[in-house]
Parts: structure tokens; sequence; C-alpha cells
């Protein structure tokens, strides 16, 4: 439990983003979960901080709460000439050198899921609150980790609370560096899924995930502090032809031709209104100064421009 002297630091922070305590509280024990886990590597893997958290805590292009915590595990040059057996099998040794030290704090880990022969893995961490939860918020920690190619040079960035970027005095955790995805490379990856996603839910396909409408404030929130170069757009085919592939079985219209799937999950964006509430809702509580975030339309619109820039570079 975090300590009484720590109440006021998150009542003036949360004053200060205007947004609940909760927010702030759950905040800590993200940040404690990377700072945790994140230096974890041995001879042939490490952990490479990616995702929405990473935009927000790391690079600091997007200002909003995000409580899941994602790394993408690289293959260091130690394994290259390894049989797919001999992968997996350091692959394993890995991960549970990473389980291993889930014994975090004030925090109980869950059982961890495995799929796709190992490459990926999640575990929810369940942290214990002072405050009222935010609706918006989930009573876990998810901390997923995937054996993922990192297209783009990484770069090391810290990693803080929102109550020492508030109390630039504050130190809650010891000052270090933290292996980082970039941003047009996540950015991308968030407009595939999104574009993918959308219309994969209104077939049933994909449970519906409310939280998916992130993805449409972070593009907004990049494209405005750093617009996507044509250079990163020939990354975005690499990207769909590779999800089309590795999602053909679940969603075969999106393998067969991702350009009319992508569409679609636009007309869906614009048209059900479900969405565009989802947006607002997200806004309203997870979002710093929420008055300041782009409106819906607009937000769409920024989307589908950028579409229309990959879309070209499919044909």
């Amino acid at each position: 439990m975090l300590d009484s002297s720590m109440f006021q630091y998150i009542e003036t922070t949360a004053n200060t983003l205007d947004l609940p305590e909760s927010v702030i509280e759950k905040d800590y024990y993200v940040t404690q979960v990377i700072q945790s886990l994140s230096k974890i590597e041995n001879e042939y893997f490490r952990l490479v901080f990616c995702g929405g958290t990473c935009l927000a805590k790391a690079h600091k292009v997007v200002q909003r709460m995000s409580e899941d915590v994602d790394f993408k595990i690289q293959r260091k040059s130690t394994t290259d000439g390894f049989s797919k057996s001999h992968l997996l099998k350091e692959l394993k040794a890995f991960r549970l050198q990473l389980q291993s030290n889930f014994a975090i704090p004030n925090l109980t880990a869950s059982e961890p899921v495995v799929r796709n022969e190992g490459k990926y893995s999640r575990v929810e961490f369940f942290y214990p609150s002072e405050f009222t939860r935010n609706a918006t918020l989930r009573p876990h920690i998810l901390f997923e980790f995937t054996l993922s190619n990192i297209r783009c040079d990484i770069v090391t960035r810290s990693v803080k609370t929102l109550m020492e970027d508030t109390f630039p005095s504050l130190s809650l955790f010891p000052q270090s560096q933290t292996h980082c995805v970039a941003v047009h490379e996540t950015a991308i990856e968030k407009w595939v899924g999104l574009t993918r996603r959308i219309i994969a839910i209104e077939r049933g396909y994909h449970y519906d995930d409310p939280s998916l409408i992130r993805h449409v404030y972070d593009l907004n929130a990049i494209e405005s502090a750093e617009p996507i170069t044509d250079d990163f757009l020939m990354l975005a085919k690499e990207v769909i032809l590779t999800d089309a592939q590795q999602f053909k079985n679940q969603n075969p219209e999106y393998a067969a031709n991702p350009v009319e799937e992508i569409n679609r999950s636009l007309d869906l964006l614009r048209a059900k209104p479900l969405w565009r509430e989802r947006y607002q809702d997200f806004i309203e509580n997870m979002v710093f100064n929420p008055s300041l975030a782009t409106d819906y339309d607009k937000a769409i619109n920024v989307i589908a421009d950028l579409s229309k820039k990959v879309v070209s570079y499919l044909h």
C-alpha cells in the first residue's frame, strides 16, 4: 500500500492534471512494474518497452493515463542460426526468468497465460487501492510480452510516475534508462491494429474492446507532435501484410482484402455512435486536461487521412 505521506502528492497531481486520484494511484503501480521488470535480460533476449504506455510515460507524446505494460522480447545476435526448437527452448527459459521476478511488493500476480508456442505471454498484477476506482480503470495492470521483430532503431528514455513529473524534486524510484521502441513504429502498429480490429469486432471475430478507442486519441497526438513521414508508410505495408498472414484464420476477409476492411473500419468509426461515446468517455476519464483534446470528428478525419496515405502504398 502507498505510504500515507504520498496522499498529498496524489491529490495535488490529480488536481493539476484534472484526473481522479485513482488514476494517479494506479500510475504509481504501473511505473513500479516497469521499473521492476524492464532491465531483465539474458544472453539471448532482452525486453524493449512498447505500446501506449511507452508513448505516454517514456516518449511523452500522448497526455493520458495508460494502464497496460507492453514489452517486446528482442532476440540478440547470439540467437542467429538457432533452430526453431532451440529458440523456443531458450525463450521458455527467459520467460521463466521473467516469472521469477513477478514477486513485486504490494502486487499480486495471476497465473501467466502463454500462447503461440511461448512467443506471447501475459500476466495480471492486482494492486491495492485506497481510492474509489474510476469506472474506466481495470482492477489490475496487464503485463504482456511478445517475441517480436523491432523494425526501427531502439531509443532509451527515463520512466517516471505522474507524481514525479508534477513534483520534479520527488524521487520514488531509482533514476534509470529504459530501452524503448521508436514512436513511429508504435504509431504504425496502432493504426494497423485499430483499422483491423474495428471491423473484426463488428463481424464477431474479436471480443468487443472499448479501450480500442485509445488508438484514435494516440494517433492524433502523435500526428500533432511528430507527424508520420512517408518513410514509415512502407513500414505500415509490412505490418499489414504480417497481420493479414497471422490472423488469416480469425479474419479471412482482412487477409483477402485489407484495403476493403480498413475502409469498413473507418466507416464504422464515423457512423456507429458507440465509438463516438467511447471516445468521449476515454477523453473525460483518462486524458490530462481533457478540454484540450481533439474532438471526435476531427480525430477521425486525421485517421482517415493517414489511412489514405497508407493504402496508396498497398497498390
